[in-house]
């Protein structure tokens, strides 16, 4: 075998086929570089794989390509055409979802398909998890204290007229915070204190209020909850110390009473670190196009919030490793 023979070999990847090999100096992308090399993607290639039963015949698609090019979209804010053209634009996108330059990308109705089949098997309120289990393997989730906190999104519809009930999201609602008017949905957040991973979270109507969802996001296995004071309540603090939690909930004074001053002071400090969860909620609006929802009903927007979630811990994870 030939000196040349032999570079050849030892450089083109089988994985990325021949012509991405042979660029010379082909795009990169560190963060997808990253998070493709610390995440181990087999345990969700599996739970993804068992949505194809094997009478199906094999997929069209192999599913964790479309699971990333979902990460993608998520994680910049890119409706199904604008991900499916830069998937083919990109060969740093194209790698990360695992494509040579010779496939097909998946169309917009691929996307769409594979996402109701994530409906239909449960897996729109599982994928988070998944991915935490790697997370809390490698010692990223310590469960030393866990943040809470909601935020609003928009509804993708405009709020149906009062004269005409007809339009708007059946499974959105009304509130009003600051003195705005808002229509649209609330996202519930638990938040691992320590390296800002995201624990839990729920989606509900705008007008359910805060602390309805505290005890289905608390994990209930933390040293410390901590909460603002839409939280607070002695029933609240008894379910943390039944469970082994120190009670980090901002104190609220009864009506017509002075707060503690001891309270006072709690609250300052525990204020200082709890807001680190608004970093969350800064990135998704910000950064991920997260300011509305983008579809019409619970379990399609259910699943938005679960990749959105999703891109935050990964983003977190990428650069924690890069640390």
């Amino acid at each position: 075998m030939s000196e040349r023979q032999r570079t050849m070999q030892t450089t083109i990847n089988p994985q990325l086929g021949l012509l991405d090999s042979l660029m010379s100096a082909p795009p990169t992308n560190d963060f997808l570089e990253r998070l493709d090399r610390t995440l181990d993607w087999r345990p969700l290639e599996r739970a993804l794989q068992a949505m194809y039963p094997a009478t199906t015949g094999r997929p069209p698609c192999a599913p964790l390509v479309l699971f990333k090019m979902s990460l993608l979209q998520h994680c910049y804010g890119l409706s199904d055409p604008q991900c499916e053209e830069l998937v083919s634009d990109r060969l740093s996108w194209r790698r990360f979802v695992g494509l040579v330059l010779q496939d097909a990308v998946p169309d917009e109705t691929t996307l769409v398909r594979f996402r109701q089949r994530l409906r239909e098997h449960g897996l729109h309120e599982k994928l988070l998890g998944l991915v935490n289990r790697q997370l809390q393997a490698q010692g990223l989730i310590l469960k030393t204290c866990t943040l809470v906190d909601a935020t609003l999104l928009q509804a993708a519809r405009r709020a149906p007229a009062k004269t005409d009930k007809t339009g708007g999201d059946d499974d959105a609602g009304y509130t009003v915070k600051q003195g705005q008017p808002h229509y649209g949905y609330k996202a519930h957040v638990a938040v691992d204190e320590t390296h800002t991973l995201i624990r839990k979270v729920t989606l509900t109507a705008a007008n359910v209020h805060d602390s309805r969802e505290f005890e289905s996001v608390v994990q209930g296995d933390e040293e410390m909850v901590m909460a603002d004071k839409a939280y607070w309540s002695k029933a609240r603090s008894e379910w943390c110390g039944e469970r082994g939690s120190a009670n980090g909930i901002l104190e609220k004074p009864g009506r017509g009473q002075k707060p503690r001053p001891a309270a006072v002071r709690m609250n300052r400090l525990f204020s200082s670190i709890r807001c680190k969860i608004e970093k969350v909620f800064g990135w998704w609006k910000r950064s991920a196009g997260y300011r509305r929802v983008r579809y019409v009903g619970h379990a399609r927007n259910r699943l938005e919030l679960e990749f959105k979630s999703i891109c935050w811990n990964l983003k977190r994870l990428a650069n924690l490793s890069a640390a």
